[in-house]
């Protein structure tokens, strides 16, 4: 399976959760949401969200064990259990967007927001079944983010733009300012970043990837024109000054990111 093969796979699975999402939504975009009516959402989305984040943590595998093939010499499949998912974890994860709908008159825009914080906990399955491999495999290999094109921001490119990972370290990651991320990235805290690659925001459709050669692995190519990207476009910015250059060459359509697209 190759990685355009895996995104694709995964977008379709994505799609149509965030279509059921905004069916059961719909009631409840004008009257004020109440606490009965946010559990009725919950119970409504949650059976359906579970088994979608089951079909892409398998997919997930299938990938994974594809390109473990294909770069390696390793016959023994490496097994390993699936990521787990519990109701309270989707309640807390949609937390933040329950706040907005319970506000009267609620525009479609927050309804897409909710709606992309449940897409975001299905591609997580896929990420931390990359990633859970990763790191239990015996072969050590590596992980690499790399993006679709179709939803990379300036913070994506500029993680994209470290390259492969390699760490054993828990992959809880950290919920940091973007002008932390930049701090680390001129120190070269090189610990901090590879734990930062583990942000990914609402919307954010970025796959990890496994990295078992540095010379020859899914999205090399992308990655090594992003690093050029960012020393380019950031040449005499520091700090926060430079993913906001970024960010404007990408506002001003300097930057198409389907160039740096890896699927």
């Amino acid at each position: 399976m190759t990685v355009e093969e895996y995104s694709e796979a995964q977008r379709a699975i994505t799609a149509a959760v965030v279509a059921l999402v905004l069916r059961v939504l719909e009631p409840f975009r004008l009257p004020l949401l109440t606490v009965r009516d946010w559990g009725a959402i919950l119970a409504a989305l949650y059976p359906t969200v579970e088994r979608a984040r089951r079909d892409t943590a398998e997919l997930a595998r299938r990938f994974y064990d594809a390109q473990r093939a294909q770069h390696t010499d390793a016959e023994a499949r490496h097994d390993m259990l699936l990521p787990r998912y519990r109701p309270e974890w989707f309640e807390e994860a949609l937390r933040p967007a329950r706040d907005r709908l319970r506000q009267s008159n609620s525009t479609d825009g927050v309804v897409a927001q909710l709606a992309m914080r449940v897409a975001k906990e299905i591609e997580q399955a896929g990420r931390r079944t990359v990633l859970h491999a990763v790191g239990c495999d015996p072969l050590r290999p590596g992980w690499a983010r790399v993006a679709t094109g179709r939803e990379t921001c300036a913070f994506c490119l500029m993680m994209i733009s470290r390259g492969p990972v390699y760490s054993r370290a828990e992959y809880a990651g950290l919920d940091i300012e973007d002008s932390t991320a930049i701090q680390l990235w001129r120190r070269q805290d090189l610990t901090a970043i590879d734990e930062l690659m583990n942000r990914w925001h609402p919307g954010c459709d970025c796959k990890a990837v496994p990295v078992f050669s540095r010379q020859n692995w899914s999205g090399r190519d992308a990655y090594l024109a992003a690093e050029r990207l960012w020393a380019r476009v950031t040449k005499g910015y520091s700090g926060k000054d430079a993913l906001n250059a970024l960010r404007r060459a990408l506002d001003a359509g300097e930057i198409d990111p389907a160039d740096f697209a890896a699927a």
